[in-house]
Protein backbone atom coordinates (compact mmCIF):
# COMPACT_ATOMS: atom_id res chain seq x y z
CA UNK A 1 0.00 0.00 0.00
CA UNK A 2 2.91 2.00 1.02
CA UNK A 3 4.44 1.88 -2.57
CA UNK A 4 1.32 2.69 -4.39
CA UNK A 5 0.44 5.93 -2.53
CA UNK A 6 4.46 6.93 -3.17
CA UNK A 7 4.17 6.12 -6.84
CA UNK A 8 0.40 8.13 -6.58
CA UNK A 9 2.79 11.59 -5.03
CA UNK A 10 5.15 11.13 -7.42
CA UNK A 11 2.65 11.09 -10.44
CA UNK A 12 1.60 14.58 -8.80
CA UNK A 13 5.12 15.96 -9.19
CA UNK A 14 5.68 14.73 -12.60
CA UNK A 15 2.12 16.00 -13.55
CA UNK A 16 3.19 19.45 -12.49
CA UNK A 17 6.56 19.38 -13.66
CA UNK A 18 5.48 18.31 -17.17
CA UNK A 19 2.61 20.82 -17.66
CA UNK A 20 4.49 22.86 -19.62
CA UNK A 21 4.72 20.28 -22.40
CA UNK A 22 1.28 19.53 -22.34
CA UNK A 23 0.52 23.09 -22.38
CA UNK A 24 -1.25 23.32 -19.25
CA UNK A 25 0.93 25.89 -17.63
CA UNK A 26 -1.95 28.08 -17.44
CA UNK A 27 -4.09 25.64 -15.60
CA UNK A 28 -2.44 24.36 -13.23
CA UNK A 29 -0.85 25.64 -10.01
CA UNK A 30 1.51 23.59 -7.12
CA UNK A 31 2.20 24.87 -3.96
CA UNK A 32 3.38 23.29 -0.81
CA UNK A 33 5.90 23.12 1.84
CA UNK A 34 9.07 20.75 3.55
CA UNK A 35 9.22 20.75 7.13
CA UNK A 36 11.00 19.47 9.79
CA UNK A 37 10.36 18.98 13.33
CA UNK A 38 12.41 17.93 16.49
CA UNK A 39 10.75 17.55 19.79
CA UNK A 40 11.88 16.48 23.62
CA UNK A 41 9.72 15.41 26.24
CA UNK A 42 11.26 17.98 29.47
CA UNK A 43 9.68 15.85 32.37
CA UNK A 44 9.48 12.10 33.69
CA UNK A 45 6.32 12.29 35.11
CA UNK A 46 3.31 12.62 32.78
CA UNK A 47 4.11 9.19 31.00
CA UNK A 48 2.81 5.49 31.59
CA UNK A 49 5.44 5.09 34.36
CA UNK A 50 7.55 7.86 36.74
CA UNK A 51 11.15 8.34 35.24
CA UNK A 52 10.28 7.99 31.47
CA UNK A 53 10.74 11.19 29.79
CA UNK A 54 14.11 13.49 28.70
CA UNK A 55 14.34 12.03 25.19
CA UNK A 56 13.09 12.68 22.02
CA UNK A 57 9.82 12.40 21.31
CA UNK A 58 9.45 13.60 18.04
CA UNK A 59 12.18 13.81 14.56
CA UNK A 60 9.55 14.06 11.95
CA UNK A 61 9.84 15.34 7.80
CA UNK A 62 6.59 15.94 6.10
CA UNK A 63 6.92 16.77 2.65
CA UNK A 64 3.12 19.07 1.76
CA UNK A 65 2.10 19.56 -1.98
CA UNK A 66 -1.26 21.03 -2.96
CA UNK A 67 -2.24 20.26 -6.70
CA UNK A 68 -4.96 22.14 -8.03
CA UNK A 69 -6.35 22.12 -11.11
CA UNK A 70 -8.62 24.45 -13.80
CA UNK A 71 -9.00 22.95 -16.85
CA UNK A 72 -11.66 25.23 -17.49
CA UNK A 73 -13.71 28.57 -15.60
CA UNK A 74 -16.48 26.43 -14.29
CA UNK A 75 -14.39 23.17 -12.96
CA UNK A 76 -11.51 23.17 -10.75
CA UNK A 77 -9.95 19.99 -9.02
CA UNK A 78 -7.78 19.83 -5.98
CA UNK A 79 -5.22 17.33 -4.54
CA UNK A 80 -3.54 17.77 -1.05
CA UNK A 81 -1.01 15.53 -0.19
CA UNK A 82 1.49 14.77 2.43
CA UNK A 83 4.43 12.56 2.61
CA UNK A 84 5.56 11.94 6.18
CA UNK A 85 8.84 10.21 7.81
CA UNK A 86 8.80 9.32 11.11
CA UNK A 87 12.20 9.71 11.85
CA UNK A 88 12.54 7.05 14.50
CA UNK A 89 13.47 3.28 13.70
CA UNK A 90 10.96 0.93 14.69
CA UNK A 91 12.99 -2.48 13.50
CA UNK A 92 12.39 -4.41 17.01
CA UNK A 93 13.76 -8.07 16.07
CA UNK A 94 16.52 -9.11 13.52
CA UNK A 95 13.77 -10.14 10.63
CA UNK A 96 12.46 -6.55 10.72
CA UNK A 97 16.05 -5.10 9.61
CA UNK A 98 16.05 -6.10 6.56
CA UNK A 99 12.75 -3.75 6.16
CA UNK A 100 12.89 -0.35 5.14
CA UNK A 101 9.91 0.83 6.01
CA UNK A 102 10.72 -0.31 9.73
CA UNK A 103 14.23 1.48 9.68
CA UNK A 104 13.24 4.60 7.89
CA UNK A 105 8.60 4.46 8.80
CA UNK A 106 6.68 6.81 6.57
CA UNK A 107 3.36 7.47 5.99
CA UNK A 108 1.09 8.94 3.21
CA UNK A 109 -2.12 11.06 3.94
CA UNK A 110 -4.46 12.03 0.82
CA UNK A 111 -5.58 15.21 2.60
CA UNK A 112 -7.94 16.33 0.03
CA UNK A 113 -8.81 15.42 -3.32
CA UNK A 114 -11.85 17.10 -4.40
CA UNK A 115 -13.71 18.79 -7.75
CA UNK A 116 -15.61 21.54 -8.08
CA UNK A 117 -18.30 22.72 -10.75
CA UNK A 118 -19.23 26.49 -10.83
CA UNK A 119 -22.72 27.68 -12.10
CA UNK A 120 -23.93 24.25 -12.96
CA UNK A 121 -26.91 23.63 -13.23
CA UNK A 122 -27.45 26.81 -12.18
CA UNK A 123 -25.55 30.39 -12.54
CA UNK A 124 -25.90 31.07 -9.11
CA UNK A 125 -24.91 27.65 -7.54
CA UNK A 126 -21.75 25.41 -7.29
CA UNK A 127 -21.51 21.86 -6.50
CA UNK A 128 -18.26 20.16 -4.92
CA UNK A 129 -17.76 16.61 -4.29
CA UNK A 130 -14.72 14.50 -3.04
CA UNK A 131 -12.48 14.53 0.01
CA UNK A 132 -12.91 17.75 2.18
CA UNK A 133 -11.92 19.60 5.21
CA UNK A 134 -15.35 21.95 5.91
CA UNK A 135 -14.27 24.55 8.49
CA UNK A 136 -17.30 26.56 9.58
CA UNK A 137 -18.10 29.25 12.58
CA UNK A 138 -16.07 33.21 13.44
CA UNK A 139 -14.32 32.54 16.02
CA UNK A 140 -10.76 31.24 16.60
CA UNK A 141 -10.47 27.07 16.76
CA UNK A 142 -13.34 26.65 19.25
CA UNK A 143 -16.18 26.22 17.36
CA UNK A 144 -18.90 24.44 18.67
CA UNK A 145 -20.97 25.20 15.40
CA UNK A 146 -17.74 23.34 13.19
CA UNK A 147 -18.26 19.46 13.46
CA UNK A 148 -19.15 17.96 10.15
CA UNK A 149 -14.82 17.31 10.04
CA UNK A 150 -13.87 15.35 12.94
CA UNK A 151 -10.65 16.92 15.01
CA UNK A 152 -7.06 15.71 14.61
CA UNK A 153 -5.32 15.69 17.62
CA UNK A 154 -2.56 12.96 16.48
CA UNK A 155 -0.33 16.19 17.15
CA UNK A 156 -1.16 18.17 20.51
CA UNK A 157 0.69 21.44 18.57
CA UNK A 158 -1.48 21.83 15.86
CA UNK A 159 -5.00 22.43 16.87
CA UNK A 160 -6.44 23.47 13.79
CA UNK A 161 -6.16 19.43 12.24
CA UNK A 162 -8.97 17.79 10.82
CA UNK A 163 -9.56 14.44 9.57
CA UNK A 164 -10.65 14.49 6.37
CA UNK A 165 -13.88 12.84 4.78
CA UNK A 166 -16.03 12.57 1.68
CA UNK A 167 -18.70 15.32 1.34
CA UNK A 168 -20.97 16.30 -1.34
CA UNK A 169 -21.77 20.47 -1.08
CA UNK A 170 -23.96 22.64 -3.05
CA UNK A 171 -23.36 26.22 -2.29
CA UNK A 172 -26.35 28.65 -3.78
CA UNK A 173 -25.84 32.38 -4.25
CA UNK A 174 -29.15 34.50 -4.25
CA UNK A 175 -27.83 37.81 -3.18
CA UNK A 176 -24.22 39.48 -2.92
CA UNK A 177 -24.96 38.99 1.12
CA UNK A 178 -26.41 35.87 1.41
CA UNK A 179 -25.09 32.69 0.96
CA UNK A 180 -26.43 29.26 1.08
CA UNK A 181 -24.53 26.08 1.67
CA UNK A 182 -25.96 22.03 2.41
CA UNK A 183 -23.41 19.55 2.90
CA UNK A 184 -23.98 15.68 2.84
CA UNK A 185 -21.23 13.22 4.79
CA UNK A 186 -22.12 9.79 3.63
CA UNK A 187 -20.21 7.90 6.55
CA UNK A 188 -18.98 9.09 10.35
CA UNK A 189 -15.20 9.81 11.05
CA UNK A 190 -14.15 9.54 14.34
CA UNK A 191 -11.69 12.11 16.01
CA UNK A 192 -8.12 11.14 15.96
CA UNK A 193 -6.47 11.13 19.74
CA UNK A 194 -3.12 12.05 20.67
CA UNK A 195 -0.82 9.22 21.35
CA UNK A 196 -1.58 9.95 25.06
CA UNK A 197 -5.31 9.51 25.16
CA UNK A 198 -4.65 5.86 26.23
CA UNK A 199 -3.03 6.83 29.29
CA UNK A 200 -6.85 8.40 30.71
CA UNK A 201 -7.48 4.28 30.94
CA UNK A 202 -3.85 3.62 32.69
CA UNK A 203 -3.18 2.04 35.78
CA UNK A 204 -1.33 3.93 38.70
CA UNK A 205 1.56 1.89 40.18
CA UNK A 206 3.68 3.01 43.33
CA UNK A 207 7.10 2.27 43.97
CA UNK A 208 6.15 -0.99 45.33
CA UNK A 209 4.97 -1.88 42.20
CA UNK A 210 1.11 -1.80 43.88
CA UNK A 211 -1.83 -0.88 41.74
CA UNK A 212 -2.40 3.06 43.11
CA UNK A 213 -5.15 4.07 41.33
CA UNK A 214 -6.89 2.84 38.38
CA UNK A 215 -9.44 4.60 35.47
CA UNK A 216 -12.60 5.72 37.63
CA UNK A 217 -16.04 5.10 35.28
CA UNK A 218 -18.52 7.84 35.16
CA UNK A 219 -20.65 7.16 37.88
CA UNK A 220 -23.13 8.67 40.42
CA UNK A 221 -22.70 9.40 44.01
CA UNK A 222 -24.70 6.33 44.56
CA UNK A 223 -22.99 4.50 41.80
CA UNK A 224 -19.24 5.43 43.43
CA UNK A 225 -20.89 4.60 47.00
CA UNK A 226 -21.71 0.91 45.97
CA UNK A 227 -18.01 0.87 43.94
CA UNK A 228 -15.95 1.57 47.35
CA UNK A 229 -17.99 -1.08 49.13
CA UNK A 230 -16.71 -3.85 47.03
CA UNK A 231 -12.99 -3.26 48.33
CA UNK A 232 -14.15 -2.18 51.78
CA UNK A 233 -13.62 -4.82 54.66
CA UNK A 234 -17.27 -6.75 54.45
CA UNK A 235 -17.13 -6.59 50.93
CA UNK A 236 -16.81 -9.34 48.87
CA UNK A 237 -12.87 -8.97 48.35
CA UNK A 238 -12.48 -7.89 52.09
CA UNK A 239 -9.54 -5.99 51.01
CA UNK A 240 -10.28 -2.26 52.74
CA UNK A 241 -8.80 -0.56 49.66
CA UNK A 242 -5.79 -2.54 49.81
CA UNK A 243 -5.14 -2.27 45.60
CA UNK A 244 -1.69 -4.05 46.62
CA UNK A 245 -3.85 -7.36 46.58
CA UNK A 246 -5.32 -6.85 42.94
CA UNK A 247 -3.41 -7.74 39.76
CA UNK A 248 -4.75 -6.04 36.77
CA UNK A 249 -4.16 -7.38 33.02
CA UNK A 250 -4.38 -4.47 30.98
CA UNK A 251 -7.49 -2.23 30.73
CA UNK A 252 -8.66 -2.71 27.05
CA UNK A 253 -11.56 -0.15 25.87
CA UNK A 254 -13.24 -1.25 22.87
CA UNK A 255 -15.42 1.22 20.74
CA UNK A 256 -18.53 0.82 19.53
CA UNK A 257 -18.32 2.26 16.12
CA UNK A 258 -21.82 3.39 14.01
CA UNK A 259 -22.51 1.51 11.11
CA UNK A 260 -21.95 2.59 7.75
CA UNK A 261 -25.67 2.86 6.35
CA UNK A 262 -28.19 5.58 5.36
CA UNK A 263 -29.31 6.61 8.79
CA UNK A 264 -25.88 7.20 10.21
CA UNK A 265 -25.06 10.11 7.26
CA UNK A 266 -24.49 13.25 8.28
CA UNK A 267 -26.35 16.48 7.13
CA UNK A 268 -25.93 20.16 7.49
CA UNK A 269 -27.31 23.23 6.13
CA UNK A 270 -26.11 27.20 6.78
CA UNK A 271 -27.00 30.69 5.73
CA UNK A 272 -24.82 33.18 5.74
CA UNK A 273 -25.25 36.53 5.88
CA UNK A 274 -23.01 39.84 5.06
CA UNK A 275 -23.97 43.52 6.12
CA UNK A 276 -21.15 45.95 5.35
CA UNK A 277 -18.67 45.27 8.76
CA UNK A 278 -21.12 42.49 10.35
CA UNK A 279 -20.89 38.40 9.22
CA UNK A 280 -23.67 36.30 10.40
CA UNK A 281 -24.89 32.61 10.17
CA UNK A 282 -27.45 31.08 11.09
CA UNK A 283 -26.56 26.53 10.74
CA UNK A 284 -27.86 23.08 11.78
CA UNK A 285 -25.82 19.43 11.79
CA UNK A 286 -27.41 16.62 12.05
CA UNK A 287 -24.64 13.65 13.32
CA UNK A 288 -22.94 12.09 15.57
CA UNK A 289 -19.93 13.49 18.67
CA UNK A 290 -16.92 12.84 17.31
CA UNK A 291 -15.42 12.10 20.72
CA UNK A 292 -16.00 8.69 22.62
CA UNK A 293 -18.28 8.79 25.66
CA UNK A 294 -18.12 6.22 28.06
CA UNK A 295 -21.02 3.66 28.70
CA UNK A 296 -20.60 0.25 29.95
CA UNK A 297 -17.63 -1.42 31.57
CA UNK A 298 -17.16 -5.31 33.11
CA UNK A 299 -14.74 -6.14 35.64
CA UNK A 300 -14.10 -9.68 36.05
CA UNK A 301 -11.94 -10.59 39.30
CA UNK A 302 -10.49 -14.23 39.93
CA UNK A 303 -9.88 -14.88 43.77
CA UNK A 304 -6.61 -16.36 44.96
CA UNK A 305 -6.94 -19.61 44.17
CA UNK A 306 -9.77 -19.29 42.70
CA UNK A 307 -11.12 -20.78 38.94
CA UNK A 308 -9.78 -18.90 35.85
CA UNK A 309 -13.17 -17.68 33.92
CA UNK A 310 -14.49 -15.12 31.53
CA UNK A 311 -11.75 -12.75 30.45
CA UNK A 312 -9.25 -13.97 33.03
CA UNK A 313 -8.21 -16.53 31.31
CA UNK A 314 -4.14 -16.16 30.53
CA UNK A 315 -2.38 -17.92 33.01
CA UNK A 316 1.18 -15.86 32.23
CA UNK A 317 -0.67 -13.14 34.10
CA UNK A 318 -2.43 -14.93 36.64
CA UNK A 319 -1.07 -14.30 40.58
CA UNK A 320 -2.39 -16.78 42.64
CA UNK A 321 -1.82 -14.89 45.72
CA UNK A 322 -3.87 -11.70 44.60
CA UNK A 323 -7.15 -11.15 42.63
CA UNK A 324 -6.56 -11.07 39.10
CA UNK A 325 -8.76 -8.54 37.69
CA UNK A 326 -9.35 -7.84 34.01
CA UNK A 327 -11.65 -4.50 33.01
CA UNK A 328 -12.80 -3.86 29.71
CA UNK A 329 -15.26 -0.88 28.92
CA UNK A 330 -16.86 0.49 26.14
CA UNK A 331 -17.23 3.31 24.76
CA UNK A 332 -19.88 5.14 21.81
CA UNK A 333 -20.59 8.00 19.88
CA UNK A 334 -23.97 9.54 20.62
CA UNK A 335 -26.26 11.22 18.08
CA UNK A 336 -26.51 15.07 18.06
CA UNK A 337 -28.22 18.30 16.49
CA UNK A 338 -26.83 21.03 16.49
CA UNK A 339 -28.97 24.54 16.22
CA UNK A 340 -25.78 26.91 15.62
CA UNK A 341 -25.29 30.91 15.19
CA UNK A 342 -21.63 32.66 14.64
CA UNK A 343 -21.39 36.60 14.87
CA UNK A 344 -18.28 38.65 13.57
CA UNK A 345 -17.45 42.41 13.42
CA UNK A 346 -14.61 44.11 12.16
CA UNK A 347 -14.07 47.98 11.44
CA UNK A 348 -11.95 49.90 9.63
CA UNK A 349 -10.80 52.31 12.66
CA UNK A 350 -7.22 50.62 13.68
CA UNK A 351 -8.21 51.40 16.96
CA UNK A 352 -11.64 49.65 17.21
CA UNK A 353 -11.04 45.89 18.05
CA UNK A 354 -12.68 42.97 16.33
CA UNK A 355 -15.41 40.89 18.34
CA UNK A 356 -16.49 37.67 17.38
CA UNK A 357 -19.47 35.19 19.15
CA UNK A 358 -20.70 31.68 18.70
CA UNK A 359 -23.18 29.64 20.03
CA UNK A 360 -24.55 26.05 19.70
CA UNK A 361 -27.71 24.58 21.12
CA UNK A 362 -26.78 20.63 21.19
CA UNK A 363 -29.89 18.46 20.94
CA UNK A 364 -27.83 15.01 22.75
CA UNK A 365 -28.66 11.64 22.45
CA UNK A 366 -29.16 10.23 26.27
CA UNK A 367 -26.29 7.90 27.28
CA UNK A 368 -26.45 5.51 30.29
CA UNK A 369 -23.61 4.46 31.68
CA UNK A 370 -23.77 0.68 32.82
CA UNK A 371 -20.76 -1.67 35.27
CA UNK A 372 -20.78 -5.44 35.64
CA UNK A 373 -18.67 -6.93 38.14
CA UNK A 374 -17.83 -11.17 38.52
CA UNK A 375 -15.83 -12.90 40.87
CA UNK A 376 -15.33 -16.13 39.93
CA UNK A 377 -17.15 -16.85 37.42
CA UNK A 378 -20.40 -15.66 39.42
CA UNK A 379 -22.04 -12.33 38.45
CA UNK A 380 -21.90 -10.24 42.43
CA UNK A 381 -24.99 -8.12 43.54
CA UNK A 382 -24.12 -4.66 43.15
CA UNK A 383 -27.68 -3.25 44.10
CA UNK A 384 -28.52 -2.59 47.56
CA UNK A 385 -31.95 -3.77 48.58
CA UNK A 386 -32.12 -7.50 48.71
CA UNK A 387 -35.23 -7.65 47.61
CA UNK A 388 -34.77 -6.43 43.99
CA UNK A 389 -31.41 -6.48 43.29
CA UNK A 390 -29.83 -4.65 40.87
CA UNK A 391 -26.74 -7.03 38.81
CA UNK A 392 -25.24 -3.50 37.28
CA UNK A 393 -24.36 -0.08 38.83
CA UNK A 394 -25.94 2.30 36.43
CA UNK A 395 -25.71 5.91 36.17
CA UNK A 396 -26.63 8.46 33.23
CA UNK A 397 -23.39 9.44 31.55
CA UNK A 398 -25.18 11.53 29.43
CA UNK A 399 -29.11 12.97 30.09
CA UNK A 400 -30.23 13.55 26.91
CA UNK A 401 -31.53 17.04 28.05
CA UNK A 402 -30.33 20.01 25.75
CA UNK A 403 -27.21 22.20 26.61
CA UNK A 404 -25.15 24.96 25.05
CA UNK A 405 -21.69 25.60 24.29
CA UNK A 406 -20.39 28.90 23.42
CA UNK A 407 -17.49 30.74 23.00
CA UNK A 408 -16.78 34.21 22.95
CA UNK A 409 -13.53 36.87 21.85
CA UNK A 410 -11.95 40.19 21.04
CA UNK A 411 -8.99 40.84 19.23
CA UNK A 412 -6.95 43.55 17.80
CA UNK A 413 -3.70 44.60 16.31
CA UNK A 414 -1.60 47.51 16.03
CA UNK A 415 0.03 47.75 12.74
CA UNK A 416 1.98 45.16 12.16
CA UNK A 417 3.80 45.19 15.86
CA UNK A 418 1.43 43.63 18.06
CA UNK A 419 -1.66 41.28 17.78
CA UNK A 420 -3.79 40.56 21.46
CA UNK A 421 -6.89 37.76 21.24
CA UNK A 422 -8.61 36.77 24.42
CA UNK A 423 -11.69 34.48 24.41
CA UNK A 424 -13.88 33.14 26.65
CA UNK A 425 -14.86 29.03 25.97
CA UNK A 426 -17.73 27.60 27.75
CA UNK A 427 -17.14 23.67 26.98
CA UNK A 428 -13.72 22.34 25.54
CA UNK A 429 -13.65 20.16 21.81
CA UNK A 430 -14.22 16.84 23.67
CA UNK A 431 -16.83 17.77 26.54
CA UNK A 432 -20.41 16.78 25.76
CA UNK A 433 -21.96 17.42 29.31
CA UNK A 434 -21.23 13.95 30.34
CA UNK A 435 -20.27 13.20 33.76
CA UNK A 436 -17.06 15.58 33.74
CA UNK A 437 -19.57 18.37 32.86
CA UNK A 438 -18.33 21.41 30.94
CA UNK A 439 -15.83 23.70 31.76
CA UNK A 440 -15.14 27.46 31.52
CA UNK A 441 -12.28 28.48 29.74
CA UNK A 442 -10.01 31.67 29.64
CA UNK A 443 -7.70 31.26 26.02
CA UNK A 444 -5.36 33.99 25.62
CA UNK A 445 -2.58 34.77 22.88
CA UNK A 446 -0.30 37.75 22.07
CA UNK A 447 2.16 38.33 19.53
CA UNK A 448 4.90 40.88 19.08
CA UNK A 449 6.69 41.38 15.63
CA UNK A 450 10.22 43.26 15.33
CA UNK A 451 12.57 43.94 12.56
CA UNK A 452 9.53 43.86 9.92
CA UNK A 453 8.29 41.42 10.97
CA UNK A 454 11.51 38.85 10.88
CA UNK A 455 11.49 38.19 14.66
CA UNK A 456 8.44 37.24 16.12
CA UNK A 457 6.93 36.51 19.84
CA UNK A 458 4.00 35.00 20.26
CA UNK A 459 2.14 33.09 23.51
CA UNK A 460 -0.53 31.47 23.87
CA UNK A 461 -2.03 30.07 26.92
CA UNK A 462 -5.23 27.95 27.97
CA UNK A 463 -7.00 28.35 31.72
CA UNK A 464 -9.55 26.24 32.92
CA UNK A 465 -11.37 28.21 35.24
CA UNK A 466 -13.48 25.16 36.28
CA UNK A 467 -10.61 22.78 37.78
CA UNK A 468 -7.99 25.66 37.39
CA UNK A 469 -5.54 23.48 35.47
CA UNK A 470 -3.56 25.34 32.70
CA UNK A 471 -1.29 25.30 29.19
CA UNK A 472 1.51 27.59 28.39
CA UNK A 473 2.89 27.40 24.71
CA UNK A 474 5.74 30.35 24.20
CA UNK A 475 6.82 30.23 20.30
CA UNK A 476 9.33 32.39 18.44
CA UNK A 477 9.82 32.33 14.96
CA UNK A 478 12.44 33.91 12.81
CA UNK A 479 12.18 34.40 9.19
CA UNK A 480 15.65 33.24 7.96
CA UNK A 481 14.73 34.25 4.33
CA UNK A 482 11.26 34.60 2.41
CA UNK A 483 9.50 31.44 2.34
CA UNK A 484 12.14 30.42 5.04
CA UNK A 485 11.13 29.78 8.76
CA UNK A 486 12.70 28.36 12.09
CA UNK A 487 10.61 27.80 15.19
CA UNK A 488 11.39 26.84 18.67
CA UNK A 489 8.94 26.59 21.17
CA UNK A 490 7.72 25.03 24.60
CA UNK A 491 4.21 23.64 25.61
CA UNK A 492 3.40 23.01 29.07
CA UNK A 493 0.67 21.64 31.44
CA UNK A 494 -0.32 22.39 34.72
CA UNK A 495 -2.92 20.64 37.16
CA UNK A 496 -3.10 17.51 38.99
CA UNK A 497 -2.18 14.71 37.49
CA UNK A 498 -4.36 12.06 39.54
CA UNK A 499 -8.59 12.93 39.88
CA UNK A 500 -8.63 14.83 43.40
CA UNK A 501 -11.22 11.68 43.82
CA UNK A 502 -9.60 8.50 42.74
CA UNK A 503 -13.98 7.02 42.27
CA UNK A 504 -15.21 10.22 40.43
CA UNK A 505 -14.82 10.43 37.04
CA UNK A 506 -15.08 14.28 37.37
CA UNK A 507 -12.56 14.92 39.88
CA UNK A 508 -9.40 14.64 36.79
CA UNK A 509 -8.22 17.66 35.66
CA UNK A 510 -8.23 18.69 32.24
CA UNK A 511 -4.58 20.06 31.60
CA UNK A 512 -3.40 18.50 34.54
CA UNK A 513 -4.35 14.58 33.39
CA UNK A 514 -1.68 12.69 31.19
CA UNK A 515 -4.16 11.90 28.63
CA UNK A 516 -2.92 15.19 27.89
CA UNK A 517 0.06 15.12 26.77
CA UNK A 518 4.02 15.47 27.38
CA UNK A 519 5.52 19.00 28.14
CA UNK A 520 7.98 19.31 24.97
CA UNK A 521 9.93 21.91 24.08
CA UNK A 522 10.51 21.49 20.10
CA UNK A 523 12.10 23.26 17.37
CA UNK A 524 10.86 23.69 13.62
CA UNK A 525 12.16 24.58 10.59
CA UNK A 526 10.12 25.24 7.54
CA UNK A 527 10.13 25.88 3.60
CA UNK A 528 7.07 27.11 2.11
CA UNK A 529 6.72 27.46 -2.05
Amino acid sequence: MKHKTTLLLAGVILLASGSATANWAEMISLSGSLESDVRFITDNWRGAKKGQGYEFEMNRNDINLRLRADPTERVQAVVDTRLRFFGFNEAATLPELISRERIDPFSFQLTEAYVAVRGVPWSKMDIKIGRMIQTWGTVDMFNPTDNLNARDFSDPLNFMDKVPNQMLEIDIYPTDWLTLQAVWVPTFKPSQLPPSAVLGFALEYDDNGCVAGFPAPPLDADGRAVLGSLFSADGPFGMDLDLCRLNFANPEVRTVMPKAGISNSQAAARAKFQAGPVDFSLSYYYGRFKFPVAYTAVADVMSPGGKASGFVTDSKTIDPKKYNVKYVAEVMYPRMQVIGADFAYSSDNPWVPGFKAEAALILPEKVDFGMSAFLDGEKLDLGKDPANPMRTITSTNGSGKPFVKATVGVDWSYSDIFYINLMYVYGFFDEFNDRFGLHHFFVGATEFKFLQSELQIRMSSVLDMTDLSAMIYPQLTWIVAPAVELSFGYMHFFGDTSPRDPLDFATKSRFGQKATGRNVAFMKAKVTF
